[in-house]
């Protein structure tokens, strides 16, 4: 990032817990190649793809992975994230803006209403694969290159285009054994001191939990 661009902060506070956001990195949008700012609360840790207007955090929170009341999110305060940094395969900032930690998803979810009881990052097959993703991207010109090829989603364009595409395909397939060797017991440890890369949130409404603790225990 340019002294330029980090001069340049956000016009708008942290979305989680409305502190400044500063620059942080940047990045280049995996599909269309263009550049993308990344700023950083130094608060709660969360990261935010920069825009001209502070992101919608309801839509985003409500575009989570869902099971009842457990959400799926990914987690820049993981092993991998700590990793890959901007070039981290949950970054996904073509998808989001909102890049959260623990804290960051905590702050962000109260304010739409809803408590986190529980926080954890198992190990899965998911979440190895983006560990695996995110050793990638150190090779590739692409971030996420992988995984966008096979969703259909790049569609090289020229000759230059075409030579890139090509180029990443055979960096991709060169590197991918030794460090898929290397991603899987990163990733479980990550996961085993809860800094995995996926994580697990456990919630209710602010009004259930109040409503509970109102009640009390029942002799």
């Amino acid at each position: 990032m340019t002294a330029e661009e980090e001069d340049k902060q956000a016009t708008y506070p942290c979305p989680a817990c409305d502190a400044r956001l500063f620059g942080w990195s940047a990045a280049r949008h995996p599909i269309d190649g263009s550049k993308l700012v990344l700023d950083h609360c130094e608060s709660c840790g969360l990261v935010v793809t920069r825009a001209p207007n502070p992101p919608d955090s309801g839509a985003e929170l409500a575009g989570l992975q869902r099971r009842g009341d457990l959400l799926i999110a990914a987690n820049r305060g993981s092993f991998q994230g700590g990793i890959g940094g901007a070039q981290w395969a949950g970054m996904e900032p073509d998808q989001r803006r909102l890049h959260m930690n623990r804290r960051a998803a905590k702050l962000l979810l109260r304010k739409q209403g809803i408590e986190l009881i529980d926080a954890s990052t198992p190990f899965s097959w998911r979440s190895y694969v983006r560990m695996l993703e995110t050793m990638i991207n150190a090779f590739t010109l692409r971030d996420n290159f992988v995984a966008n090829a096979r969703a259909g989603r790049l569609r090289p364009v020229g000759a230059r285009a075409r030579f890139t595409f090509t180029l990443d395909a055979a960096v991709s397939c060169l590197v991918a054994i030794p460090l898929a060797i290397v991603a899987a017991p990163t990733e479980l440890l990550g996961s085993l001191l809860g800094r995995g890369g996926l994580m697990r949130l456990e919630t209710v409404s602010t009004a259930a939990a109040a409503a509970k603790v109102e009640a009390g225990p029942r002799g």
